[in-house]
């Protein structure tokens, strides 16, 4: 009865301690210091975007629904200064749709991004090939 006892507390430890907390809610890095021409710029509709914090939340539609899609938040190398002298930091939502040729309409897919590295202050726009997002308001 003592071995059973014991063997249920040992594998109740062992149970509680060999789960990995994984932190899936947390946001992908901003790219920074790359080339915008090495990433794929497959289409996308953007839905809403909101900054809360240290975090860019863009709710994006796209076509597809066989192959996974891919995101990344990209701060473009040649960000210009504006005629008073601030810096203008521009980012770009690269998509990669990996040739998915399916037609399903993916009508909201929210997407977050950390935004923490950028620089405090500067002015702060989203492009997107059909506008431009002031994220600074």
């Amino acid at each position: 009865m003592k071995s059973i006892l014991t063997s249920l507390i040992v594998t109740s430890i062992l149970i509680l301690y060999s789960c990995e907390k994984s932190n899936s809610n947390a946001c992908p890095d901003l790219i920074k210091n790359v080339n915008l021409l090495d990433y794929p710029m497959d289409f996308y509709g953007v839905n809403e975007i909101e900054v809360t914090g240290s975090q860019l939340l863009i709710n994006v539609s796209y076509g597809g629904g066989c192959e996974e899609h891919y995101f990344n938040l990209i701060l473009d190398n040649a960000s210009p200064i504006d005629g008073g002298g601030q810096q203008i930091d521009v980012l770009h939502l690269s998509h990669n749709a990996n040739n998915d040729a399916c037609y399903s309409q993916i009508v909201e897919h929210q997407l977050c991004f950390d935004i923490s590295n950028l620089e405090i202050g500067y002015l702060l726009y989203l492009s997107h090939p059909d506008s431009l997002y002031e994220l600074n308001t």
